[in-house]
């Protein structure tokens, strides 16, 4: 996953339950980014609403580039930012707050499923910061077509007794100004964008460490004992 200064590492995490411990799955089932033809990127608009450009692409699935769901894009809702200007602050979808998997031509819908209400937490100074994002992903649904794929990718999220997941994103970037932390950015109401990248994975224990997010693994740790 591309990393930066000013990067801010989203996190939607739910409570790990035997049945995942016990699944052995890569750490990351599906890892996304905009098209590399494309200038795509997140935005926030200077009054609490962050969004992102939707051309983006499944650049890999079980860490391979040789799944079928390869190449296939996904949607990312749009999130009203509240809570300004005290941190935690809040995230809650606007519109549709579905995570949707479609072909490359977009004329078909592989999954479908939906994303609630969560927390984010900046650390951070100039032009960047750090975020933790935590949030069900629920009613996680794989389509007819998506089983004609024949993306083991696919498969093992269906076969993991959801609803639960954990969903990463990674934005680059910061203030439009370039002199803003991610924070400063929220509570002084400036714009914002930058480039992003994510990934869907297994909540285990070890999925962190292997994401190279081990700061993340103590907040993760420390949000799930409230």
């Amino acid at each position: 996953m591309k990393t930066s200064l000013a990067t801010i590492v989203l996190l939607v995490a739910v409570t790990t339950t035997p049945v995942l411990a016990e699944v052995a799955t890569p750490a990351n089932i599906l890892q996304f980014s905009p098209a590399p033809d494309t200038t795509g990127g997140w935005s926030y608009n200077g009054a609490g609403v962050l969004s992102f450009d939707q051309d983006i692409v499944i650049d890999n699935a079980l860490g391979s580039n040789y799944d079928a769901l390869t190449g296939a894009h996904i949607y990312l809702p749009t999130f009203q930012v509240g809570g300004i200007p005290n941190a935690p602050y809040t995230l809650t979808p606007l519109g549709s707050s579905q995570i949707t998997i479609t072909s490359a031509d977009n004329s078909t819908t592989y999954l479908t499923g939906t994303l609630g209400a969560g927390d984010l937490s900046t650390i951070g100074t100039v032009a960047g910061g750090f975020t933790q994002f935590q949030v069900d992903v629920t009613n996680l649904f794989v389509t007819h077509e998506g089983h004609a794929l024949g993306s083991a990718a696919l498969t093992i999220l269906e076969n993991l007794h959801l609803p639960s997941l954990d969903f990463e994103l990674s934005l680059q970037g910061g203030s439009g100004s370039g002199y803003y932390s991610f924070a400063q950015m929220l509570d002084g109401g400036h714009l914002g964008s930058g480039g992003f990248s994510g990934a869907m994975s297994v909540p285990e224990p070890m999925s962190i460490a292997l994401l190279g997010l081990g700061g993340l693994a103590l907040l993760r740790k420390r949000r799930l004992q409230h």
